[in-house]
């Protein structure tokens, strides 16, 4: 299992999705997101971020994030896309919330196109 990644509780009255928004750009918080899009479409590929919100309490933060996706269907000749919500979870440890990482997504062998 991945170890927690660690980001500092920012100060208070700091709003919390720029916060999490530089974090990205900066990318100081992508090991605790999840940019996977095969579950939607085979061929997908992420295309954009975004955090959308996130809200704090005493027992920890909930952030909330959109991945925008497209798939390349050549057999059609067209391409497919969409935007989907997810939301990621850290518990309080004193100053820093603690976030678990994302799980890596499972890689496809040769043996997966036959």
């Amino acid at each position: 299992m991945p170890a927690d990644m660690c980001v500092p509780i920012p100060a208070p009255g700091e709003y919390l999705q720029l916060y999490f928004n530089e974090m990205v750009e900066n990318d100081g918080f992508g090991l605790a997101l999840d940019f996977s899009a095969a579950e939607f479409d085979e061929l997908a590929q992420m295309t954009d971020l975004q955090v959308t919100g996130a809200e704090a309490t005493e027992a920890g933060v909930a952030v909330h994030y959109t991945v925008s996706w497209e798939a390349f269907h050549a057999c059609d000749d067209r391409t497919v896309g969409r935007e989907n919500a997810r939301v990621v979870r850290g518990t309080v440890d004193g100053c820093d919330w603690l976030f678990e990482r994302a799980a890596p997504s499972a890689g496809r062998s040769t043996v997966d196109e036959f």
